[in-house]
């Protein structure tokens, strides 16, 4: 049976959550292609293969010292020699900093059909149909490839995340990497008491209708550390200087997909929709009953957030 193929993403040798929901995302595209979901993992031992296993059935593991960091073309190497040592329909890219590199040339490589930042495959007459955001993300539309196989890369948050607990198997793959063009120089880590937003699973947002900084704090950090969550703002907070540049959200800032994103006094102009679309569950608040943000809101608050915050706090 032909394998849809998960490129596990890992860094430090750590398994990424883009790549658990990958292994999701793998196994319902799959059964609806009548492939098997599987991945491959390249590393310079068998440790991220292993994590691998837990979240889907069959692992290919290509292990080499060259592999111990992302780079294009060694990841496309690696990439080519499990294709060619398994039928392998199509292949599964996280769309991240890395993926986003790897796409293209995974697809070079194969000479295979590319479609980028999907967020939803859905498969009519056994072939996959790919959704795509365009214009940020004012039109969705629907692509498909002209190659018999394909590669694509899929937003974060688009698919849930597999829970662990399997026992997959892990099958090694030789592979004679070769020349690598680029070289890895260091990882450069995040300033003390700087913070991950994309990996927060409680975000509360503030935007212009927070009227200044005193109260944007007040208002918005207090609530997210209230609900154990990360405080973010859209553009315009940012630029005042109420917030760091870290923690804005949209097509300019950070894209993030947490289980809540509460945003407040946020109008929803589709440049900050761009980044958070992908929230499980969005609870806006703004006391303009046009506001764009209530467009794609799960629960919509239309009230002044100076009042509806202080009540949610009260209830806390």
């Amino acid at each position: 049976m032909a394998k849809l193929l998960v490129i596990a993403e890992q860094r430090k040798g750590v398994l990424s959550e883009a790549s658990m929901e990958l292994c999701k995302a793998a196994k319902a595209i799959a059964a609806a292609m009548g492939a098997q979901p599987a991945a491959a993992a390249f590393y310079k031992d068998d440790s991220v293969a292993n994590e691998v296993a837990k979240y889907i059935p069959e692992v290919f593991s290509v292990v080499d010292a060259k592999l111990e960091n992302y780079t294009a073309d060694g990841y496309a190497q690696a990439v080519k020699a499990v294709v060619e040592s398994q039928d392998v329909a199509g292949v599964l890219i996280a769309h991240t900093y890395d993926g986003i590199d790897m796409v293209a040339k995974v697809a070079m490589t194969l000479g295979w059909g590319v479609v980028s930042n999907c967020n939803k495959i859905e498969v009519s007459g056994g072939k996959p149909v790919f959704t795509r955001s365009t214009y940020n993300g004012k039109i969705h539309e629907e692509k498909s490839v002209s190659t018999d196989k394909f590669v694509a890369s899929i937003e974060k948050g688009a698919y849930d995340k597999e829970a662990a607990g399997g026992a997959g198997s892990v099958t090694a793959v030789s592979a004679s990497i070769g020349d690598i063009r680029t070289s890895f120089k260091e990882f450069v880590e995040m300033a003390a008491g700087s913070v991950d937003i994309t990996q927060a699973k409680v975000i509360v947002s503030g935007g212009r209708g927070t009227k200044e900084k005193d109260k944007y704090n007040d208002i918005i950090v207090n609530l997210a550390k209230k609900l154990g969550g990360e405080y973010a703002a859209s553009r315009p907070v940012v630029d005042a200087g109420w917030t760091d540049a870290a923690r804005q959200v949209g097509q300019s800032g950070k894209s993030v997909a947490p289980d809540l994103y509460l945003a407040a006094g946020i109008s929803g102009a589709i440049q900050h929709v761009a980044g958070m679309k992908g929230s499980k569950c969005i609870v806006a608040i703004n006391k303009d009953p046009e506001a764009p943000i209530f467009n794609i809101a799960t629960y919509g608050i239309i009230g002044d957030l100076f009042e509806v915050i202080p009540a949610m706090m009260g209830e806390l």
